[in-house]
């Protein structure tokens, strides 16, 4: 995952705060800038990844963080660093001999 990736995960979860635990599905599109990033970020971080959950109250959807993304929130506030450390450890991990 690059630091561009961690970046955005980071943006999410401080919407999130921003809004007192909760956001809605609208300040997820001005960070994804169009519906088709907007749905492809909501299936990685509510699907695949499991840090953000979806949360419909009636004809609105909102997101909040799980306790997985609470983590990770905590982990990635220290980004300049700990992005540059998980870029090192998947590119040795991925490199060829490494095993």
């Amino acid at each position: 995952m690059s630091s561009g990736n961690f970046n955005r995960i980071l943006r999410h979860f401080e919407v999130i705060d921003e809004g007192s635990g909760r956001s809605p599905r609208m300040a997820f599109y001005q960070i994804a800038d169009n519906e088709d990033n907007l749905r492809r970020w909501e299936r990685k971080l509510c699907d695949e990844w499991r840090l953000v959950a979806r949360i419909e109250e009636g004809n609105r959807v909102y997101c909040r963080k799980t306790e997985l993304g609470e983590n990770l929130h905590r982990i990635l506030e220290s980004h300049e660093y700990v992005g540059r450390l998980f870029e090192e450890l998947i590119r040795d991990r991925l490199a060829p001999g490494n095993w």
